[in-house]
This record gives C-alpha cells, structure tokens and sequence, in this order.
C-alpha cells in the first residue's frame, strides 16, 4: 500500500509540470511563477547556481523577463523562493508518508526511511539542486535555516519514534544517538546516488538501513523490509 502511494505521488508531481495554462486572473499568476520556478530548478541542474541568470529562466519558461520581474524582485529573491519551495514540499512529502502509515510508531519509522527513498525525491534533478544549495549555505546565511529544515524536522521526528519504540519495547537505545546515525546513514546514501548514479543500487542501500535498524530493533526491523518497495525501487 506504501509503495502505491508514493508511486501516486511521484506521478502527480510529474503532472503538475504538464498542466495547460488555467483560467483565472489569480490561477494564471500562480501558474506562471511555478513555471518560472520548474525553469529555475532545470537551469540549475543543468548549470549550477553559479551558472544560472535570470535570461537562461527566461528561456527555459518561455517567458518574458518583465514577468520574472512582475514574481521575484531579484535573483536572490528567485533562489530564496526555490529553495523555500523545495524544502516545503520534502517536508510535506514524508509528512504525507508517515500520515498513511500506521500508529505504530515502528511502521512510522519504516515509513521515514522509505520516503527518502522514493523516486520523487531520490533523483538527479531534485538532489543536484538541493545539494547546490547546501554548497552555498556557508557563503549563504539566509540559506541555512532552509537547508536545515531537512535534518532538524526529520531528527527531531526521529527521536520522538525511536523514544515511542524504546517504551514499547523496553530498550534503553539513546534516542538522540540512534536518530542521528540513522539521519547521517540516510544522508550519505543520498550523497552516494548523488555522486554515482550508475553504480548507486537502491535496494542495496534501504537493505544496509534496515540491517541496521534490526540491529537495533531485533523484533521490530529486519533487514528483508526493504523488500516492501520493490514495486518502485528501480
């Protein structure tokens, strides 16, 4: 059932690029900052943030450099607001996830650590600009809080499930402890596809995050859990 919802999700994050103009004065300015915004994120996957003006969006989007102007008053302004919407909608996606699953704090972190997984998000697109971004935040301050967003929303998540699962089944595992190996294991595979995505074996990868995980939940975890996204692991 997980691997059904986010094969859905995938697909409609696919979709919203396709959609025709729409109709409406407000529904057509929305529709043309997200346009400008999709050109953004190609652009600086094709050129990096170094490489990316505000004339080759223009191209990408097929519009006019007056209307870029009309959504975001400089460039700066442009990358803030990507960066802002790429971390909104990572957020919302393992948010959604773990919504599906069950109350079983168990299944929730499986549900965590199958999100980072999916193909909407482990992606050469989504993470080449995401780690763009990450390069700059030292020269950046005003992007650190956004690229953070990831690791301290999914820590302090984490902690709360490993703390839920410590009480059930009485384990003393620091929870601070466990979700950090846990949120830098997941970090590195992403580095991992990011750097060889020819040699990146997906599968492999979620096999080595639920060995660890039975390792620290013998009943809970086993490392043939991967097995339940095979559907969309490719």
């Amino acid at each position: 059932m997980l691997s059904i919802i986010l094969n859905k999700y995938s697909i409609l994050m696919s979709n919203l690029a396709l959609m025709p103009k729409p109709k409406g004065r407000e529904a057509i300015k929305a529709w043309h900052r997200q346009k400008i915004i999709d050109a953004t994120i190609d652009v600086i996957t094709e050129y990096g943030i170094a490489g990316m003006t505000i004339a080759k969006v223009v191209e990408k989007a097929d519009v006019s450099m007056g209307l870029v102007n009309v959504h975001f008053t400089s460039k700066d302004s442009l990358l803030t607001q990507v960066l802002e919407q790429m971390a909104d909608d990572y957020s919302a996606h393992w948010r959604a996830v773990i919504e599906t699953a069950s109350p079983d704090p168990v299944e929730q972190l499986k549900a965590l650590v199958l999100a980072d997984f999916d193909p909407s998000v482990l992606n050469r697109r989504t993470l080449g600009v995401w780690f763009a971004f990450r390069a700059q935040a030292r020269a950046r301050p005003e992007y650190i809080e956004l690229v953070g967003s990831r690791e301290r929303e999914q820590m302090r998540k984490t902690v709360e499930l490993c703390t839920r699962i410590n009480q059930i089944g009485g384990w003393e595992h620091d929870p601070q402890t466990l979700a950090l190996a846990l949120t830098t294991m997941l970090d590195g595979i992403w580095t991992d596809y990011f750097l060889y995505p020819e040699e990146f074996e997906r599968e492999r990868a979620l096999k080595a995050v639920f060995l660890f995980l039975s390792a620290m939940y013998p009943v809970c975890f086993t490392d043939a859990d991967h097995r339940r996204v095979r559907v969309y692991a490719r």
